[in-house]
Formats: structure tokens, C-alpha cells, sequence
């Protein structure tokens, strides 16, 4: 007589339950698209209709891939290791496939991996069932997916919420975008139409540039600390690194901030408790702890040497099996690895805090010199050690300070700073005081700040972001030296911009930036420049571009083909003058949608693709949203138009296009009774935008 091992469907109900948070399973989902050599995720979450949406252009599931999904604990993945696609592994445990009924009980997949398979778990049915190894799955296929993975939860009402509130901090919503350390894999997070991107991440050294003390590098390979300040290394300290289970290299940025200085540094680097802290990555994969690399850590040892105002990246790789978090993976499981890891950041933190503290009253009171003035008599020597003896013993970087002789003058120099003392024969025929900081008793030069182009540019929306100091060709202050463009300030229409880059702008607009600069000896330097925005138009079957009223975002040869009757009905109404008939063209708005969704209905690729029984607005909302969810199909339309893929996919808002498909039954019925001149442009923007979707989604043959 025989009898089996059943598997009750609770035990998943238990497993699931090792998933703390979603936002730990949210990274889960992200590892999955990262160990798929995904170029992209992208993250939608739809409150309103709660739907949360996961996408990425992976190698997409095969059918093996998919048995092992739902092989519970079970995983041909080595945790740690380079992969095919030559990224450190992330997943092993084989748990990844119940993260996702941390949102919601109801999930889709979708995945192609050279052949396209659509499959659905009701999670309720799934833990009632006796036996969870007889449980049935049934798989369609789908050849007209595209390559890649999409997973579709219906998210529960405490999950809309939960997600919404913890989203809504800025500090929250970048860790997510930014929850992996690798240039070559984009998070993209879209909440309600509100996008997000780890593209737009502002540079470490970026952040509060007036106020930063050290810039700190240490590599485990060369084993030493450097510390730099103003561009200039000022310490490099030998530092053992004993071990070879893991490697290590940390980047750091430490400030001395003024009242709410904190407040311009990248929420990124806030921790929950709204302190600054730099960031972990183990083996690329944001790692949330805030304790093992404690900025206050020198709190209760020397409070004289705490230096807190602290940023940066702390990077730990290792392919030891010992390694293991607790279930919020805010820990590491103790272990001998996981302890060695741990004593030698909290040494090398505490003596990075200790080197530090030691140079920074130096550098923030740059006032080494004892005298005032020279003696004439003293100043016959030409040897430049002399003068070295007026600097002050106890100065920390006394043998690195430059001395040069000049005519009546002697000049100090470190790290791009200068002081300089005069003699006092000098100071009584001037009438100048003797030392001062910053090349005081110089000759002023009259400062440029020199541009590379004219001072007006002219530029076609959408344009992309610009980085504005690419314009600037050359700077000198008052002493004829050339000045770092990175010190300079940056205005757009009189606010100061941290970042120095202006958003791309898809309106017709002007902008007045300001470079400025503050000069040591005769203060701010300003120089001016002006930004035109015109919007790039492509003729549609008419010669003057100016007036149109539908015109095609996109360069001048770009070609519409897919409906002659929508060419002659756009060329009917370009000719007519809007003051003239506003009325008839209000009324002929509508059909641009209508043919054009018709268009894409017709088109054998995307036969039950989307839903027919809709209104048409939410006919053209559906057909954005599914661009938005195929984020490489935003990139297709870019390479044909130019318009931009940053540019293209924020002006693919699904509500702004629903708005105005709305508006165009006030043209149609009531005319200019309820529609506004502002409103037919509104329509008209978004009409012509999705004339060069539908052009791109019938004729792309990458498009599908």
C-alpha cells in the first residue's frame, strides 16, 4: 500500500508572508527584470483603475522559465554570480513569482521569449487548494507580444493606498528608481501619469557644490583613502583591506552646510529618519540599511571629530554563499563574512571621520599666514623656503602651500585658494593693508564669462534637457585666471537651478538664463543669455507653416500615410482661417481621432488588442497607456520623428489626450458656445500628436 505527500495551498499563504513589505517585493520583481538582461522596467501604477503594471524588454519566459517560476524554492540562479548578460545575479531562492500577491490576488503574465505565452493565478483559488501540485495553470499563446515580460495585478484598496502615500516623499520614490547601481538598466516609475526615471539622476558631485569639504574615494584594490577638496587631492592615507570573500569602494561627500544648506542636497541620500547618509548597493542592489555606515557614528567617541554631513556610496560585492539578509533585507544575517564586513566599514568610517576633522577648520578658515606684511629687509630673500617659516606651524598642509616672489609681493597658494602679503614699503606708498585673502592688493582684470554661441539662441520644441553650462566657451576672473565652469550659478528667469539643467520644453516660450559667478575682487559676475522655444513643424499638404492648425511634431520630411482621406481633411482645414471658421473647423476635430483610431482597429497587428466598446476617449487613453507600458516602443517613434524620447514620453499623457478627445464633442455639438480658442489649440496639439502615433503604430513594422 502506497500514499503521497500533498502540498495544502496555505503553505503559500506562509511563504508569502517572508515578504515583509511591498516595497521589498517591488525590488523582487525589478531583481527578476535585471537578471533578464532588461535594458528597462518599467513600474505603472494606476490608481484609479488599481492596476499595477511591471514591463521590461528582457529575454522574456520560456517554458522552462515559466515550470521553474512556479517550482516553489527552487532556482537555477547562483546569487552573486556574472550572468550571460554580465550582471551580478540577483534571485536564488525561487520565491521571486509570490511577490507579486503582495499587491493584489489577482495577477497576469504576459512573456515572450521568441514565442509569446499569456497565463493568470487567482491567488484566493491558489491557497484554498488542497493540493497545490494538481493545481492547474493554463497557458495561451501569444505570438503578437512583444519580447520582454508584462505582469498585471489587480492591486487591493490597502495597497492603492499604502503605495500612493509611500510614493507621494520624494526620498521613497527616488530609492525605487534608483534601487540599482548600473547605467545600463533604466527604472522608470509612473504613478497615475506622473513619471519618474533613473536617467534623471543628479550627479554625486552635483549636490550644494559651495559647500562641500572633502570629495572621499577609497578602492579596496589600491587600499588607499584620497581625500580631495576644490579639485585638489589633499591626503592620500594608506588603508589595509585584509579581506578576499568580498571587495569594497566607497565614494563620499562631506559638507559643512549652512543654515538649511540640507535642504538642496538630493532627497536620494535622505534616510528615513530625514538625516543625510550615503547609500549601500551590494552586488549593484540597493541594500536598506542605514546603521552599518553610521554618519554620527563618532557621536559618542569625539564629538570635536563628528563629521555627519555626509553622502555618497558605499559599493560591497561578494559570491559567497554565507551572505544572507533578514526578511526586509535592512540586515545582514551574522555570519563571520557578514561581521568582517561590518567592523571594517564602521573602522574605516571612523577614520575617515577622524582624518577629516583634523584638515577642516584649515580649509574652512584659510588664514595661515602670522604677519601682516613683509619687512622690506626680509624681502631680499629669493628662496621661497624663507618665507615658508611665516606660516603658521600648527597649519595642517604647511609643506604643500605654493610660495611665489613677485615684485613687493609674495603669493600663497593651495588648492586653488590664494593669500597674499605685501611689503610694507608697498602697503605705505598704496595705502593698502598688507595680506588678505583671495589675491587682495592685486591689479583687477575686467572678468568674462564667455559664451560659445550667440547670446540668443533659437531652439524647435520639444526640445531635450540642456545641460546650460555646455554653452559657456570660457571664464576669467579679475586676475586673468581661468575659472572651473562648474563654480558657476545658474538662473532660469531669476531662480537659481541646482542642477544647472533646463527640463525639456514642449511650448512655444522664451527663457532668460544667468551665469554668475562671485568674483574675490570686484564681487558678482553676470552674464545673460536668451533661450527662443518655436515649435518644429511638418507640412502636411501645404506650403506656409506658421498658421497651422494640425501640424506634425517631427522634422520637415517626416510622411503621414496611413488614411488619404484624414490628408485631404487636414489640408481642408489648415486652409482655413481659424477667426473666419471657427465653427467648421471646431466640428472637424473629432474625426482626426476617429480615423485614426479606426486605422489602428483596421491593422492585423493589433487584432483584439484593445477594447472596441469604449468611448472614444477611452479608446485613445488605452492606446497611449499600452505606448507608455512598452517603453521601446516609445523609443521606435523617437527614431523616426526626433521628437525626443524623454519629450515624447512625457507628452504622452493619457489624461491631457483624454481631455481633449472630451472637448472635441463641445466642437462637435456646440461649437463655439462652450469651446474656447484655447481649447481647440489644446485639441489640436494632442490631434497631431496622435496622427504621428497612429502613422508609427500601422507602418513601424518594430512597432506591434
Amino acid at each position: 500500500m502506497n500514499t503521497k505527500i500533498k502540498i495544502s495551498g496555505k503553505i503559500l499563504a506562509e511563504l508569502s508572508e517572508k515578504i515583509p513589505t511591498n516595497i521589498i517585493a517591488l525590488n523582487e520583481l525589478i531583481k527578476n527584470s535585471y537578471d533578464v538582461g532588461a535594458s528597462f522596467v518599467t513600474i505603472e501604477i494606476d490608481t484609479i483603475r488599481k492596476i499595477l503594471r511591471i514591463t521590461d524588454d528582457g529575454s522574456g519566459m520560456t517554458m522552462k522559465d515559466i515550470n521553474l517560476l512556479f517550482h516553489i524554492s527552487e532556482s537555477d540562479k547562483i546569487h552573486g554570480a556574472k550572468n550571460k548578460y554580465g550582471r551580478i545575479t540577483q534571485g536564488s531562492k525561487g520565491l521571486g513569482f509570490l511577490s507579486v500577491f503582495k499587491f493584489g490576488k489577482f495577477v497576469e503574465w504576459k512573456t515572450n521569449n521568441n514565442k509569446g505565452y499569456t497565463f493568470s493565478i487567482d491567488f484566493t483559488k491558489l491557497i484554498t487548494a488542497d493540493d497545490i501540485s494538481h493545481f492547474p495553470i493554463e497557458l495561451s499563446i501569444d505570438n503578437s507580444i512583444p519580447k520582454g515580460t508584462e505582469i498585471i495585478i489587480k492591486i487591493d484598496n490597502y495597497n492603492v493606498k499604502t503605495l500612493k502615500d509611500y510614493f507621494s516623499l520624494e526620498k521613497n520614490y527616488k530609492k525605487i528608481i534608483n534601487s540599482f547601481d548600473d547605467d545600463k538598466f533604466t527604472i522608470n516609475l509612473i504613478i497615475d501619469n506622473k513619471s519618474f526615471s533613473s536617467q534623471d539622476k543628479v550627479p554625486l558631485l552635483d549636490n550644494e557644490k559651495k559647500q562641500q569639504l572633502f570629495y572621499i574615494t577609497y578602492n579596496y584594490k589600491t587600499q588607499k583613502i584620497i581625500f580631495r577638496h576644490n579639485d585638489h587631492i589633499i591626503l592620500t592615507e594608506p588603508y589595509s583591506f585584509p579581506y578576499n570573500q568580498f571587495s569594497l569602494n566607497i565614494e563620499l561627500l562631506i559638507f559643512q552646510l549652512k543654515s538649511h544648506g540640507k535642504d538642496k542636497i538630493d532627497k536620494l541620500f535622505f534616510s528615513p529618519n530625514e538625516d543625510l547618509t550615503p547609500l549601500i548597493y551590494f552586488n549593484s542592489n540597493l541594500f536598506n540599511n542605514y546603521t552599518i555606515f553610521d554618519p554620527n557614528i563618532m557621536r559618542n567617541i569625539k564629538t570635536s571629530q563628528v563629521l555627519n554631513q555626509m553622502i555618497g556610496f558605499i559599493r560591497i560585492t561578494s559570491k559567497n554563499k554565507k551572505i544572507d539578509f533578514n526578511s526586509d533585507r535592512s540586515q545582514f544575517l551574522q555570519n563571520e563574512l557578514s561581521d568582517n564586513i561590518k567592523n571594517f566599514l564602521s573602522d574605516i568610517n571612523k577614520k575617515i571621520q577622524e582624518l577629516g576633522s583634523r584638515m577642516k577648520d584649515y580649509l574652512i578658515n584659510f588664514d595661515f599666514i602670522m604677519e601682516d606684511k613683509i619687512s622690506s629687509d626680509f624681502f631680499d630673500s629669493k628662496d621661497p623656503e624663507e618665507y615658508r617659516k611665516l606660516i603658521n606651524d600648527n597649519f595642517f598642509f604647511k609643506d604643500k602651500v605654493a610660495i611665489t616672489i613677485q615684485s613687493d609681493k609674495i603669493i600663497y597658494s593651495l588648492f586653488g585658494k590664494k593669500i597674499t602679503l605685501l611689503t610694507d614699503s608697498y602697503v605705505s606708498a598704496r595705502g593698502e593693508s598688507g595680506k588678505g585673502n583671495n589675491n587682495s592688493g592685486k591689479n583687477v582684470i575686467p572678468p568674462k564669462i564667455n559664451l560659445n554661441c550667440a547670446s540668443e539662441q533659437i531652439i524647435t520644441v520639444p526640445s531635450d534637457p540642456l545641460n546650460l553650462k555646455n554653452y559657456i566657451a570660457s571664464v576669467y576672473n579679475s586676475d586673468g585666471e581661468s575659472v572651473n565652469v562648474e563654480e558657476l550659478q545658474i538662473k532660469i528667469d531669476s531662480k537659481e537651478s541646482v542642477t544647472g539643467i533646463l527640463p525639456s520644453i514642449d511650448v512655444h516660450c522664451e527663457k532668460i538664463i544667468e551665469f554668475y559667478y562671485l568674483d574675490s575682487n570686484i564681487g558678482p559676475v553676470i552674464k545673460k543669455m536668451r533661450l527662443v522655444f518655436i515649435e518644429k513643424k511638418s507640412i502636411i499638404l501645404t506650403k506656409k507653416a506658421d498658421d497651422l492648425l494640425i501640424y506634425i511634431p517631427a522634422g520637415l520630411n517626416y510622411k503621414i500615410n496611413y488614411n488619404k482621406f484624414l490628408d485631404r481633411l487636414i489640408k481642408q482645414i489648415n486652409g482655413l482661417k481659424k477667426k473666419d471658421y471657427f465653427e467648421m473647423i471646431s466640428c472637424s476635430l473629432r474625426p482626426i481621432f476617429e480615423l485614426s483610431v479606426t486605422s489602428i482597429y483596421q491593422s492585423k497587428k493589433y487584432s483584439g488588442r484593445f477594447n472596441r466598446n469604449m468611448e472614444l476617449s477611452e479608446k485613445i487613453g488605452e492606446i497611449v497607456l499600452y505606448l507608455k507600458n512598452n517603453q521601446g516602443y516609445i523609443r521606435e517613434i523617437d527614431k523616426s520623428t526626433t521628437i525626443g524620447y524623454h519629450n515624447l514620453n512625457n507628452m504622452l499623457n493619457v489624461e491631457e489626450f483624454k481631455k481633449a478627445v472630451k472637448n472635441t464633442n463641445l466642437g462637435s455639438h456646440q461649437a463655439s458656445t462652450y469651446l474656447t480658442e484655447q481649447e481647440m489649440d489644446h485639441i489640436a496639439k494632442y490631434a497631431s500628436l496622435f496622427i504621428v502615433i497612429t502613422n508609427e503604430m500601422v507602418n513601424n513594422k518594430d512597432i506591434k
